[in-house]
């Protein structure tokens, strides 16, 4: 077998090929798109990731000419002035965490690329969670639970979409799937010998070990499910389909699993403002940790990178459970 070679000028027309002495402090700002795809997920980031970190980057730069200072010269004082500016709009605490950490990855670029020696966004940061991220309104309890499967009718013959939103909440509320995993679950994903979901995360890839109440759902649902060679796409044969005229058997996209799940959680007297179908994520979180009072194998369950994320179920249990006022008692007040 011959040695791979090429060429110089086969590297010119492999494509946004940028020689790396030519990249300085301007040309990566106008190049730093083409070097964030390659450098991120092993140079296969997935397109919401990059669009994600694409808007917060910009917006950054554009805050930085705004203030008369090159995203390269700034340091780490002032970067945190950015972060107060985040904060100051009102912005939710994760919403501000995805962006300086998105921020940092364009830094980190910088750093690798000898540009700057150290990243000023390295150590700006912002609080775990919001206090009220997981409050009692954001989680249902093991009965709101069961009552809202229970309204849910049975399988007719007629209306797959029982069964396809059966599945997509238990999926959710027992499992703690995302909408977004949900979105990109494909039937090569199921491991029915195994049981287990390759999962498509937000930040990384991953199995999950579904319990088998969730696997008899998933079967009964894929049996009837619309589908078709067409609806095939770059994350292979969609598992959660659409069963409207227009796009039936095609990928249920983001927007109409949040539809069909409000819908349900609206029937079901569950749906306020402020409240998605996130709220069933956080429902797997609050109830796993009631049964095990383990934060290590909820932490496993969500997949999350850091346990003080975790932490936060902890957290709402205990002042639930512990109920710190009734140590007053009333009837010593009387004389």
């Amino acid at each position: 077998m011959e040695d791979f070679q090429m060429t110089e000028s086969q590297f010119l027309t492999a494509g946004n090929y940028l020689k790396q002495e030519e990249i300085n402090e301007n040309t990566l700002l106008l190049n730093y798109k083409t070097l964030l795809a390659r450098y991120l997920s092993q140079g296969e980031p997935s397109e919401d990731t990059l669009r994600n970190y694409y808007s917060a980057i910009d917006r950054y730069i554009k805050w930085c000419l705004e203030n008369k200072c090159h995203p390269l010269k700034i340091t780490e004082y002032q970067f945190m002035y950015y972060r107060d500016f985040l904060l100051k709009n009102k912005m939710k605490k994760g919403s501000i965490k995805s962006k300086l950490n998105a921020i940092k990855q364009f830094y980190n670029i910088a750093v690798k690329l000898n540009l700057i020696k150290s990243s000023p966004a390295k150590d700006v940061g912002v609080k775990a969670y919001e206090p009220n991220e997981i409050s009692p309104l954001k989680f249902l309890t093991i009965e709101q639970l069961n009552h809202l499967l229970s309204i849910i009718p049975a399988y007719d013959g007629k209306h797959v979409e029982y069964l396809r939103d059966r599945t997509i909440i238990m999926l959710m509320a027992l499992e703690g799937l995302r909408t977004v995993e949900v979105y990109r679950m494909s039937v090569s994903d199921i491991n029915w010998d195994m049981k287990t979901i390759y999962i498509h995360g937000k930040g990384h890839n991953d199995f999950i070990y579904p319990r088998q109440d969730v696997f008899d759902a998933l079967k009964d649902y894929l049996k009837v499910r619309p589908s078709s060679l067409a609806s095939v796409d770059k994350f292979g044969e969609p598992v959660f389909t659409a069963v409207s005229n227009f796009s039936r058997g095609k990928r249920l996209d983001r927007r109409g699993i949040r539809y069909n799940i409000d819908k349900w959680l609206n029937k079901a007297g569950y749906k306020k403002a402020g409240i998605s179908c996130h709220m069933l994520r956080h429902t797997c979180g609050t109830l796993l940790y009631r049964s095990t009072k383990d934060l290590q194998i909820v932490k496993e369950v969500l997949r999350h990178s850091d346990i003080n994320i975790t932490s936060k179920y902890a957290h709402v249990y205990d002042q639930m459970n512990k109920r710190y006022s009734s140590t007053i008692k009333l009837d010593e007040e009387k004389d």
